[in-house]
């Protein structure tokens, strides 16, 4: 049976987070795939991929903190804000120390409002960035508020005239590090961009056991199911409803859920939060959100995202 699951693919340098995913579908058998939170192509590391009925949980997935390891690149800006874009300008990168460096970070932490690359997948207009800036159009790049939790200097390396820094950065979802290490180099005076990106955590899924797309491709299936992630274990960190014979026929259907529904709860759940609802076996069933104020009097949420419609068989 093609799975509904996800599986956490170290991506390599090149293909687009897409194609890594199709290529992960087409191994795992799944009928159809997806991704939580999109890499680069010249990045590599920890991609979420979801299969079959798991894309219906890739909003929920792609949030929480982000870890990145990076090479950057001083003393030179490009286009596209990393190595694979045409040189824009050069900077003087002489006499530069790790203090002067590690002092550049203190403006970028925190809550920032951040321009990301014309470079990039961010849509203006119902049309990604990449596409004007190909075509050599100029539009008004609206700011986004991220968050840069934190920016460490692991190593500041010169190799005859060019200057390497090192970098480990934890931030928030949305956050563009060839932005980040672009304003860095604004800040030095210098210039700089990203020569190598790769991903080492995304919310829960870390890079520790992902297998690469080699690794995947010659895995026997046996191999293969060992790396995949049931949708109820994915998302163990949820705050958890359970129902009875009743509730799961309503929430099956993404009716509003009712207390009398309720078998037991795995945990407090706080006001405004996404929940999961399993049935009494531990299948997931569907996310739900807080109730409107109009809902009715025993009404204890609504359905975001039903994930297994309950079968005529099951209800009975």
């Amino acid at each position: 049976m093609p799975p509904d699951a996800i599986l956490v693919v170290d991506k390599p340098r090149g293909p687009t987070s897409r194609q890594v995913a199709e290529a992960v579908r087409r191994v795992a058998g799944a009928g159809k795939a997806g991704h939580a939170g999109t890499l680069d192509p010249i990045s590599t590391g920890v991609l979420v991929v979801c299969l079959g009925r798991g894309t219906l949980l890739s909003g929920y997935l792609a949030g929480g903190g982000k870890e990145y390891l990076v090479s950057a690149l001083m003393g030179v800006e490009t286009e596209t804000y990393d190595t694979d874009g045409e040189i824009t300008a050069r900077g003087d990168t002489t006499g530069l120390s790790r203090e002067e460096t590690e002092a550049s970070f203190d403006c970028l932490l925190g809550h920032i409002l951040q321009k990301p690359p014309m470079y990039s997948a961010v849509k203006h207009k119902g049309k990604p960035l990449h596409r004007y800036a190909r075509s050599g159009i100029k539009v008004e790049v609206e700011p986004r508020l991220v968050e840069v939790k934190s920016i460490e200097l692991v190593s500041l390396v010169r190799d005859g005239s060019e200057l390497r820094a090192g970098l480990k950065v934890v931030c928030g979802p949305g956050t563009y590090i060839r932005s980040l290490v672009h304003e860095i180099g604004g800040k030095l005076g210098c210039g700089a961009c990203v020569e190598e990106l790769r991903r080492t955590r995304s919310g829960r899924f870390g890079i520790e056991g992902a297998p690469t797309l080699d690794r995947l491709s010659s895995a026997e299936p046996e191999e293969i199911a060992e790396f995949i992630t049931s949708l109820e274990d994915a998302t163990a960190w949820f705050p958890t409803v359970v129902v009875n014979k009743e509730g799961m026929s309503g929430v099956g259907a993404g009716k509003q859920l009712l207390a009398r529904w309720i078998n037991e709860s795995g945990g407090e759940v706080e006001k405004g939060e996404v929940f999961r609802v399993l049935d009494r076996r531990g299948q997931l069933l569907a996310l739900y959100g807080p109730p409107r104020e109009s809902d009715g009097d025993g009404t204890v949420g609504r359905a975001v995202r039903v994930i297994r419609p309950v079968t005529l068989e099951e209800r009975e």
